[in-house]
């Protein structure tokens, strides 16, 4: 009998020692398995990247990075905000320390603002501005999170938070941060209180700046827009499509450019290839049907 039970003590100490060992292992398998994942979501193969952060997101230890990959798949290659939103609010709910979760959380929240209709796009935009200023003063080195914040301090009205004061501190950061998103802030608060010729020479500035970035060229082509000068505009959507030709976005706004100056074959042809980069883009659809329409 003793035999026996020393021989049960025995596989039980065993036995154990083993599940004593199993976290460990287990938290060495999900961290392959999460870089992985990054790997993966890095190359833009957010299918297979989704599947891995869906194992992980169960129970890893890794919980809160995996639901941010995930929210963040399903806003970019899915375009289901509810799910971008659902995911991000978890990975916020586990690690609340992160400032690009919050980031990545107002731009789902963002997508979900073009589905509502007005009074939830008012409820939307004020979380939004929330999670960026938190992403702000989680880590007051996150440029996109101030410049965001910046663009909805300028969009919003004053009784929702709305603020051109505030706007230009960010700006003023910005400029300590990133020179180009500096000069791309005080163009947006310059256009918002139709000093043009400011807007203008600030968006040269950040042209000047930065000239391998589309972005710039992408708001100028705007401004002249605005101005009905349009040759100036398609100019400055082309540098944008050289800048950044896998961006469906650079050819909708050439395309818009082209209608706008009455150059419909022209327009056709920028919508498509817009299309062809990425076939959901919902804005290009639109403009393509619409042209069609006066093809007729």
């Amino acid at each position: 009998m003793k035999k026996l039970i020393s021989l049960f003590v025995t596989h039980l100490i065993l036995a154990q020692g083993l599940l004593a060992l199993w976290p460990a292992h287990s938290a060495v398998f999900a961290q392959s398995d999460l870089e992985r994942g990054r790997e993966l979501f890095k190359n833009k193969k957010y299918a297979e990247a989704r599947m891995i952060f869906e194992n992980i997101s169960k129970g890893s230890g890794h919980e809160a990075e995996a639901c941010y990959y995930l929210g963040s798949i399903y806003l970019r290659f899915e375009r289901d905000p509810d799910k971008a939103i659902e995911y991000l609010e978890k990975a916020i709910e586990a690690d609340n320390s992160k400032s690009e979760y919050h980031m990545a959380l107002s731009n789902a929240l963002g997508a979900k603002i073009m589905q509502s209709n007005v009074i939830k796009q008012a409820m939307l935009a004020r979380r939004i501005k929330s999670e960026l200023e938190k992403a702000v003063e989680l880590n007051p080195n996150n440029a996109e999170a101030r410049m965001s914040l910046l663009q909805m301090y300028v969009m919003m009205p004053g009784i929702m938070g709305g603020s051109i004061t505030k706007a230009r501190k960010q700006a003023d950061a910005l400029m300590q941060l990133n020179a180009c998103l500096g000069y791309l802030g005080y163009a947006m608060i310059s256009d918002y209180e139709e000093d043009l010729a400011s807007a203008e020479a600030y968006y040269a500035k950040a042209i000047a700046a930065e000239p391998q970035l589309s972005r710039p060229y992408h708001q100028l082509g705007y401004l002249y827009l605005k101005q009905k000068r349009y040759e100036e505009a398609i100019k400055q959507f082309k540098k944008m499509a050289e800048c950044d030709p896998g961006n469906a976005n650079a050819y909708d706004s050439l395309g818009d450019g082209f209608l706008a100056n009455d150059q419909l074959d022209d327009a056709m042809e920028s919508y498509r290839k817009a299309v062809a980069i990425d076939p959901q883009f919902a804005p290009s659809v639109f403009n393509l049907a619409k042209c069609y329409e006066k093809k007729r």
